[in-house]
């Protein structure tokens, strides 16, 4: 597409690449920097959700094979070479491998608090490891990476994703992007059926709203991009199936009924300020760019565990966007 071609004389265009709820999920990571270097972009931003949900024990035997449990279901792995490759496998789809004995599977079961040291532990591991694929593939390209937590990710790793090198960490920030434009974060989302670690009250989240674009000239706010974890109420960005009281899907007529799930926050924060871009994610399934007033609002939606990249590409003319699209690899 000669559209995706950028002028390598051309100091006014600037290419921005967007994609949020991750996971965990190694192989989506992996196209993200593949696709920043076949998109030419100047910046990649992740938006949220960057851990993954799930920890699978891979336990070692007396004779030296592996027993995996997972979905209800048990694999024999006979050799290191068949357990690496299996545990390679659950990473490129967001899962947490941790290779132990029954011992300590057996602790780890009786104390939760242990289990969430390690599971953080992991999650700390493979954020290390895409930080040392952003500094080996993107930074000696001068191709700038920033990223954020969403309401799924613990609260305990916003200090270890502040010191990691080469990646700006961006939660309750506003930063100046490389054409000058204002990006302003956060990660938090009203309340949900599953009590996540970053849930907040509406009220809450419009508090931490204001204090993030308060740190925006207001002489820039005509030009910022809101970096909103959460989509805008009733945006058709924030569509996802209603739920009964057991938590499951409601069907009618063999259809999964769906209504909007965003935050009114969010929403009345870009209908005052009127940014010119806003960049959600959280709803999977609400793949799609809308309108509120003269922002253009973007969720290009998640499809993780199946190791597919959802990415919106963004070009600006100096401080203005001019076109985008929406892509998948």
């Amino acid at each position: 597409m000669r559209w995706f071609r950028r002028s390598p004389h051309s100091s006014t265009r600037f290419r921005l690449l967007y994609t949020t709820d991750l996971h965990g999920a190694d192989r989506v990571f992996r196209k993200l920097v593949n696709a920043a270097l076949t998109y030419e972009a100047n910046t990649v931003v992740i938006g949220g959700d960057l851990t993954g949900k799930v920890l699978v024990p891979l336990v070692h035997q007396p004779d030296g094979s592996w027993l995996l449990s997972f979905h209800g279901e048990t694999r024999h792995l006979t050799t290191d070479s068949e357990a690496d490759e299996v545990a390679a496998e659950l990473a490129d789809t967001g899962h947490y491998v941790l290779r132990c004995d029954a011992a300590l599977v057996a602790d780890l079961e009786a104390e939760p608090t242990r289990r969430d040291t390690v599971f953080l532990e992991l999650m700390r591991e493979r954020l290390a490891a895409w930080a040392t694929l952003v500094r080996e593939r993107l930074t000696p390209r001068g191709i700038r990476f920033y990223w954020n937590c969403g309401n799924d990710d613990p609260i305990e790793l916003d200090p270890y994703l502040r010191d990691l090198p080469c990646i700006d960490f961006l939660e309750g920030r506003a930063v100046q992007l490389e054409n000058g434009v204002w990006l302003a974060s956060v990660g938090a989302a009203n309340l949900t059926p599953w009590q996540c670690p970053r849930d907040v009250p509406e009220e809450e989240l419009a508090r931490r709203i204001d204090e993030v674009v308060a740190q925006i000239p207001s002489s820039d706010l005509p030009t910022a991009i809101f970096n909103f974890h959460c989509p805008p109420y009733g945006s058709g960005l924030d569509l996802a199936p209603r739920l009964d009281e057991t938590l499951k899907p409601v069907v009618i007529g063999g259809v999964v009924e769906t209504i909007p799930v965003g935050s009114t926050a969010v929403r009345s924060a870009i209908e005052r300020y009127q940014p010119q871009l806003g960049l959600h994610g959280h709803i999977h399934e609400s793949r799609g760019a809308q309108r509120l007033g003269r922002t253009l609002c973007l969720n290009p939606g998640s499809e993780y565990q199946d190791g597919i990249l959802r990415a919106a590409v963004i070009d600006f003319s100096g401080s203005r966007v001019r076109n985008y699209v929406l892509v998948s690899a």
